[in-house]
């Protein structure tokens, strides 16, 4: 009997070399999400928003800007003109210095920080922590 197997289809258990790295990749993507949504809820926390209060922005961000929570870093510049949309200048000032602060601590920037990170966006920011995490050798 001779038998087949297609090169699309492979045994349970048995992945190619190329899979296994795009789900490592997205394993790590989909850690660093999560980190950033924790340094967003701390920021939020940081300027006495509710858990009612930030349910209710990731909705309002969610319908207006099309991001959703595990996107941030993804679509920074959507979620801060979102933000922007929400609290108005001043008050996105106020959040970003809280980000900010939270993503130092978060990921440990503090080269960053010192080297002109005032020159740098917030998104700019965002962008360099998914970059960094994903080229970094070690887990997120």
């Amino acid at each position: 009997m001779e038998t087949a197997t297609s090169v699309g289809k492979r045994a349970p258990g048995h992945h190619h070399a190329n899979d296994v790295v795009a789900l490592e990749r997205s394993e790590r993507l989909d850690a660093i999400a999560a980190r950033i949504t924790d340094c967003v809820v701390r920021a939020f926390q940081s300027i006495g928003a509710s858990s009612m209060t930030q349910e209710i922005v990731f909705w309002n961000l969610y319908m207006t800007k099309n991001v959703g929570r595990g996107e941030i870093m993804d679509k920074p510049a959507e979620f801060m003109e979102g933000i922007r949309g929400i609290y108005g200048e001043a008050g996105t000032a106020i959040f970003e210095s809280m980000l900010r602060r939270e993503m130092r601590r978060e990921f440990g920037l503090v080269e960053v920080f010192e080297e002109g990170a005032k020159e740098r966006s917030t998104s700019d920011l965002l962008r360099l922590i998914r970059t960094a995490a994903l080229e970094s050798p070690s887990n997120p």
